[in-house]
């Protein structure tokens, strides 16, 4: 079985939790805004194909993210250039990218996954996986911060039972 095959096949589980978010801070008032990943494509969406919701299970996998790569071109060093949020997710439909046995199912290895500067891998289960339909996004390993974990959330993919409900602005970065 190829390694495409694989990713249709792969189990969805469910996720629930609080999650963060970096926001640029003119956009900062519209948290469930995927504009900046539709229009130039993310770890795991291609741009122009669909966008994505990037969150992390914690700020500072969010800070080392958006400092080291995911803000490529903004000045991040201006203060209070980012606003963290929090949120409230409930997904029924996960697939998680996170263990080694799934990894070893497909044929990557986290290295794969995590290669900075480089996407291909990353952004091509993403796109198979959003076009399943049946998944609503997928835990992966951080590329910027070890033992760090991301949420990505296909919100066009996201059932009708399940929530992502931004809870409230946090504070601005750096």
């Amino acid at each position: 079985m190829s390694k495409t095959q694989v990713l249709y096949q792969l189990p969805t589980k469910p996720i629930k939790g609080t999650f963060y978010r970096y926001i640029r801070t003119k956009y900062a008032d519209e948290p469930l805004s995927m504009l900046g990943s539709q229009r130039n494509g993310g770890r795991y969406n291609v741009a122009g194909l669909f966008g994505a919701l990037y969150l992390g299970f914690d700020r500072k996998t969010c800070e080392a993210e958006v400092s080291q790569g995911i803000a490529a071109g903004i000045d991040v060093l201006k203060k209070g250039a980012f606003t963290a949020w929090s949120y409230a997710i409930e997904l029924h439909a996960v697939v998680r990218l996170d263990g080694k046995s799934i990894q070893k199912q497909i044929g990557i290895t986290q290295a794969d996954l995590t290669i900075k500067g480089d996407h291909r891998t990353a952004s091509g289960i993403g796109e198979h996986l959003h076009k399943r339909g049946d998944t609503e996004g997928l835990v992966a390993p951080s590329a910027q911060l070890k033992d760090g974990k991301c949420l990505d959330i296909f919100l066009d993919r996201k059932k009708e039972t399940s929530k992502v409900l931004p809870k409230r602005k946090l504070r601005t970065w750096p």
